[in-house]
């Protein structure tokens, strides 16, 4: 093998390794199971994850997406950012992640004025 080729073969593998280390963080999706759904302390409804992106909330079905990595939110929290396409949540985003005390929650903001006000624990 002539120099040449080497060369070409280690910088392709130089090259190879750092697309590799520089992919983007895996998206986590929230633990499936049902999950209750509040506002102020009132019932909001039962939000079901499903598998595969899916959803359902009061009688409706839509899908979800968690994107990214975790992220450190300035009230300190390590979450997941999440989003839903169609259904009763269509156009919400917020965030979830795993409480000290081992629940899972979702914490979705109001579309209408960004303020992060329903909170789903998982059962």
């Amino acid at each position: 093998m002539s120099s040449s080729s080497r060369l070409f073969l280690t910088c392709a593998a130089i090259v190879i390794a750092i697309v590799a280390s520089a992919a983007p963080a895996q998206a986590k999706a929230p633990p499936r199971g049902k999950y209750d759904c509040t506002i102020s302390g009132n019932l909001f409804g039962v939000l079901t994850i499903k598998s595969k992106g899916r959803y359902s909330h009061r009688g409706s079905s839509g899908t979800f997406r968690a994107k990214g990595g975790s992220v450190r939110f300035p009230d300190g929290i390590v979450a997941w950012r999440i989003s839903f396409k169609g259904g009763s949540l269509g156009g919400m985003k917020g965030r979830w992640h795993r409480t000290s005390d081992g629940v899972d929650e979702i914490a979705l903001k109001n579309p209408i004025n960004g303020f992060e006000s329903i909170y789903c624990d998982r059962r």
